[in-house]
């Protein structure tokens, strides 16, 4: 079995949507230029295997897997995508002015215009704010 080279062009499908990281399994290698986007997009370069879906998710998280499998929903304040795009939805207009915002500065500094990606930044970006500011 081969190894997958992974640079700028594919390495979106390779980065785990679940825990926002990238593992190193042995099965891919990264290119100098996909190490430095990783980089500088704060992502986490984790050599070994890929843990099983949301098992090193900390109690109360806010990701989607861990949502899916919350009973009773999300929690109040989650900022899952799901949850950004019914807040959006429902017309919470501070909400929707801080994503598209967020989504506006992350598209013109770092070149990023995938709607999905720009949604999955922002509403990290949200969740950051959300729990420094409730310390």
């Amino acid at each position: 079995m081969g190894k997958t080279l992974v640079g700028l062009k594919n390495l979106e499908e390779h980065i785990c949507k679940d825990s926002c990281k990238i593992y190193m399994d042995g099965s891919i290698i990264l290119t100098p230029g996909a190490k430095d986007e990783l980089r500088s997009r704060g992502i986490a370069i984790v050599y070994g295997p890929k843990p099983e879906a949301a098992a090193s998710c900390p109690p109360g998280c806010t990701c989607e897997a861990c949502c899916a499998k919350a009973k009773g929903g999300c929690p109040a304040g989650c900022t899952c995508p799901a949850c950004m795009e019914a807040a959006l939805r429902s017309g919470a207009a501070g909400l929707e002015t801080l994503i598209l915002g967020i989504a506006g500065m992350v598209k013109t500094q770092y070149g990023i215009s995938d709607p999905a990606q720009l949604m999955a930044i922002s509403s990290q970006v949200v969740k950051t704010i959300r729990d420094n500011l409730q310390d």
